[in-house]
């Protein structure tokens, strides 16, 4: 894809150098709309921007300010917490992008769900909490125990946690109610996304909980059509929190379960859109009554989804959201053998880091595709449910088959052990 001066506007809390390389190379013009332009290289963009992106007025104002000046030909949803604003933005400017009303909806998993059963996908059953304190009794008469409680418009592992009693249930809600009060700009590495929930009358929901297999859906839906990138398995989780350690593909699902969850993702996408294009990330669980919705981003997938599906395919996602928004065909993805993991290695603990040990494994580890190290000795560090980002290390593993990658995962799980000293400790 070429895609030389196209002007490219990406409104994010926090863009990743992955992305803006991927728009480089193909000769886009890149406008940042973040909150913080420090450590950005100006260098590889056109400009940055300053933006408030809790106060969506002021956002709103400076990306036509800019568009005035020099307009945009696109305007990507990448972030999850600015899919809504980036949908508004096109809708106002007259660009292509998702429907306005699917990317709010997508922004609040009780507005998703309440269209979702309307149009007869597949889900969990979903109550709203409209009285956090009350918040038991709507569980025990809709849903039982055990259940999950989440941020309506969470984005992340930290905002869902399952209860199996009224006890838990008042400890887990304190903690979601703490969240919700903290000020916006809260140190990232506590909270980086607290910018991007709470606006919503419904702040709290509770949910069925879906044992099971549970799969990410990557895809592109437009007019007409629709492109599956990929379907990753998640590790398995059964709480009470959801630290994602894993995401492979191939998956260990049969070519009709493949076929299924790929439909149903589509349909769900399609629930919520109908015929505007949109990027999306659907989340789904195999449960006793078959595969259940539980949430879709209407953007690409996160963390190393889109470097994964350029992998095994050869197409970055980006670049194919991009290009149906310039009001071009996509792209036929061709199937391949590779297989793929993205995987983290999870804080046990809060405290402080005093050691770690193992990391030379990356250097011994075929088809490395990336690491990234978050944390260094001495940081202190926050697992869940404390803080967002519940990692010490990403890392990208390609290989010939789904078992190489699975080996290498657990090498790597196995050979790098943190220690952590308690914070009363240190005190």
């Amino acid at each position: 894809m070429q895609a030389t001066d196209k002007r490219v506007g990406i409104i994010h809390a926090y863009p990743s150098k992955y992305l803006i390389n991927t728009l480089k190379k193909v000769g886009c013009k890149i406008v940042l709309f973040v909150p913080d332009i420090s450590g950005l290289s100006l260098n590889d963009i056109e400009a940055a921007i300053a933006v408030p992106l809790h106060d969506q007025d002021t956002a709103i104002a400076k990306v036509l300010a800019y568009h005035q000046e020099k307009p945009f030909d696109a305007l990507l949803p990448i972030y999850e917490g600015a899919t809504a604003i980036t949908a508004k933005l096109a809708a106002h400017i007259g660009l292509r992008g998702a429907k306005i009303s699917a990317a709010q909806a997508s922004r609040n998993k009780y507005f998703a769900y309440t269209c979702w059963s309307q149009n007869n996908i597949p889900v969990p059953i979903t109550v709203p909490i409209y009285d956090p304190r009350q918040g038991w009794q709507d569980i025990e008469a809709h849903i039982g125990y055990p259940a999950i409680i989440k941020l309506a418009d969470s984005m992340n592992s930290q905002g869902v946690i399952k209860v199996n009693s009224r006890n838990e249930y008042f400890n887990a809600v304190e903690h979601l109610l703490k969240m919700l009060h903290r000020p916006v700009d809260l140190d990232r590495q506590i909270d980086r996304n607290r910018l991007a929930y709470g606006a919503s009358e419904i702040k709290i929901i509770a949910q069925q909980y879906c044992p099971g297999v549970e799969v990410g859906v990557d895809c592109i839906v437009a007019k007409n059509s629709y492109q599956i990138f990929g379907v990753f398995e998640k590790a398995p989780a059964t709480g009470p929190y959801f630290a994602e350690s894993m995401s492979i593909s191939p998956t260990s699902l049969t070519p009709a379960q493949l076929q299924q969850v790929s439909q149903i993702a589509v349909d769900a996408v399609m629930a919520l859109s109908c015929d505007q294009i949109t990027a999306a990330h659907v989340e789904i669980r195999f449960t006793q009554d078959g595969p259940k919705v539980l949430e879709a981003g209407l953007r690409p997938g996160g963390a190393y989804t889109v470097a994964a599906v350029e992998y095994m395919t050869g197409i970055n996602p980006y670049l194919e959201l991009l290009n149906v928004l310039l009001g071009n065909n996509l792209n036929n993805v061709i199937p391949n053998t590779k297989a793929v993991l993205y995987g983290g290695i999870v804080i046990p603990k809060s405290g402080y880091l005093s050691r770690v040990s193992g990391l030379e494994i990356f250097a011994q580890i075929t088809e490395i595709l990336d690491v990234q190290i978050l944390n260094v000795v001495g940081d202190r560090v926050y697992s869940l449910p404390e803080s967002a980002q519940p990692h010490f290390a990403y890392y990208l593993v390609g290989g010939a088959s789904r078992n190489e990658v699975l080996q290498k995962h657990k090498l790597i799980q196995e050979s790098i052990q943190l220690e952590i000293t308690d914070i009363a400790q240190v005190a």
